[in-house]
C-alpha cells in the first residue's frame, strides 16, 4: 500500500519546516511527499525546496485556493500511491500518525477515510491552556464522541469533531467521487460528511494530529460568513445525495441519524434558517410537482412508508409519566436494538450452519483423501468477517469443487442439510 502526503502551502514560512520535519519523522515513512505552493507571499516556497534533497517534491502556482490545490495535489499522488494524507501547511504530525491509522484501511476494505483525535498547538508548539475558547469547544465536540452510542455518522452530523483537512487520510478511489467544492471554510466537513454518510469512515481517537491555531485561520472569521458557507454545505449535501437517496435504504438510514443529529450542531449550523431557506425553494415549485414528487414515493423503494414512525416509542409509553420529548430518536435506538437483535439471530443461524458443513468436510474420507491427492481445493480458509461472511465463502468453496461435486454424486460425500 504506496502513501503519499500532500502538502498545500500558503504564506507559512514559518510554520512548513514543522509540517516537513514531521512527515519525513514518521515510523511508517510515505512513499512520496508533494508541496504545492499557492502563490505565497512570504518564503514558503524557499523553505519548502531546503527539503527535496531529502525526496519532497515541491512546484509552485499562482494562487488558486485550497479546495484547488488540494485537488491538483491529489491527482498528482494518484498517479501511483493506493492512499494519500493531507498536511496544510501550518499543522504537524505525531511520529506514530501512519503506524496506528493505516491498519484501519489495510484490516478492512470498507474503509475508505481514516482520521484521528487531535491536540491544538499555538504558534510556538505548545497545547492550547483549557480555557481557550477553541480548546473548550474541540473538548465539547469530542465528549460527543464518548458515548457509546454515537456513531460516526452521528457525531459528524453534530459537528465536524475531525475539524481540518489535515485530518483526512483516505484511499485514492475515494477523492474522485468526492473532490473538494470551491468553499473557504468547509471543504473538508462535506468531504467527510459524504465519507460518515456511507458508513466509509473510521476514528482512532489517539491525538496523532497537531492542528496550529493562530491569528491566519480561515476559520477565524465573524460568523456570518462561515454560517453562510455551512447553509450552503447542507444545501449541497441534498442535493448531490438526493439521487441515492431514492435507491439507496442503508444510506437513508445513515442519512436520517445524520440529519437528527445535526439539530444539535455545534459546528455553527442554524437549523432553523436551513429550514427557512428550504422553505424557500420550496415556494418556486409548482403545486403540481410537489405533488408528483410525493405520488412517485413507491412502497417497495420506500418501506418507510409502510410502517407509522415514532410508533415503537409510542407502543412503550406505560402512561406512568408524560412521553420524553424526543421520542423519534428514542423509536429509532429501538429500531436499531430490534435490527440488532435480528443480525444476532442471523448470526447465530450462520454459525450453526458453518459449524455443521466444516464438521462434515473434517469426518468425511472423501474430502480427505481429495487434501491428500491435491484435488480437494482450497477448503480451509476463514475469509469474512461475519459467520455469514464465512459460510458463504465455503459454500462457494464447496461449490467450486470438481472433487467434492463428483463425491456428492456417487455418494460418497454430502454436505449437511439446513
Amino acid at each position: 500500500m504506496r502513501l503519499a502526503v500532500v502538502i498545500p502551502v500558503y504564506n507559512h514560512a514559518r510554520y512548513i519546516g514543522r509540517a516537513l520535519e514531521s512527515v519525513l519523522a514518521q515510523s511508517r515513512p510515505p512513499d512520496r511527499v508533494i508541496c504545492i505552493d499557492d502563490g505565497s507571499r512570504d518564503d514558503s516556497l524557499a523553505v519548502c525546496r531546503t527539503f527535496a534533497d531529502q525526496g519532497v517534491e515541491v512546484l509552485g502556482q499562482e494562487n488558486r485556493g485550497a479546495h484547488a490545490t488540494i485537488n491538483r495535489l491529489i491527482g498528482m499522488a494518484s498517479e501511483d500511491c493506493d492512499v494519500i494524507a493531507i498536511l496544510n501547511s501550518d499543522d504537524f504530525y505525531a511520529p506514530e500518525r501512519f503506524a496506528k491509522c493505516l491498519p484501519e484501511l489495510e484490516n478492512d476494505p470498507t474503509a475508505q477515510v481514516v482520521a484521528s483525535g487531535l491536540v491544538l498547538m499555538d504558534d510556538d508548539d505548545r497545547s492550547l491552556p483549557e480555557d481557550h475558547p477553541r480548546g473548550r469547544w474541540l473538548r465539547a465536540v469530542w465528549s460527543r464522541g464518548a458515548d457509546p452510542e454515537t456513531d460516526p455518522v452521528s457525531w459528524m452530523g453534530e459537528a465536524n469533531f475531525i475539524v481540518s483537512s489535515s485530518n483526512i487520510i483516505a484511499r485514492r478511489e475515494f477523492f474522485p467521487a468526492h473532490p473538494f467544492k470551491p468553499y473557504r471554510f468547509n471543504h473538508d466537513y462535506y468531504f467527510l460528511s459524504q465519507a460518515a454518510l456511507r458508513g466509509q469512515l473510521r476514528v482512532v481517537k489517539e491525538p496523532l494530529l497537531h492542528y496550529r491555531v493562530h491569528d491566519t485561520n480561515t476559520i477565524n472569521t465573524k460568523p456570518a460568513p462561515l454560517l453562510r458557507e455551512l447553509l450552503r454545505q447542507w444545501l449541497d449535501l441534498y442535493r448531490d445525495l438526493a439521487p441515492e437517496l431514492a435507491a439507496d435504504l442503508a444510506l437513508r438510514a445513515r442519512f436520517y441519524r445524520f440529519t437528527r443529529a445535526s439539530w444539535d450542531n455545534l459546528s455553527g449550523l442554524h437549523h432553523g434558517v436551513f429550514q427557512a431557506v428550504l422553505a424557500g425553494f420550496l415556494t418556486n415549485l409548482p403545486d403540481d410537482a410537489v405533488e408528483t414528487a410525493v405520488a412517485a414515493l413507491d412502497e417497495a423503494a420506500w418501506p418507510e412508508l409502510s410502517v407509522f414512525p415514532n410508533k415503537d416509542a409510542v407502543n412503550t409509553y406505560d402512561g406512568a409519566a408524560p412521553l420524553p420529548r424526543g421520542a423519534g430518536a428514542l423509536a429509532e435506538r429501538i429500531a436499531a436494538l430490534k435490527q440488532e437483535r435480528d443480525a444476532a439471530r442471523t448470526d447465530a443461524k450462520a454459525q450453526r450452519s458453518l459449524a455443521r458443513l466444516r464438521q462434515s468436510l473434517l469426518a468425511s474420507k472423501w474430502v480427505a483423501l481429495g487434501r491428500t491427492v491435491g484435488l480437494a481445493g482450497n477448503l480451509g480458509g476463514d475469509a469474512g468477517k461475519t459467520a455469514a461472511e464465512k459460510l458463504a465463502t465455503l459454500e462457494a468453496a464447496v461449490q467450486r469443487s470438481g472433487w467434492l461435486q463428483f463425491g456428492a454424486r456417487r455418494g460418497w460425500w454430502q454436505p449437511p442439510t439446513a
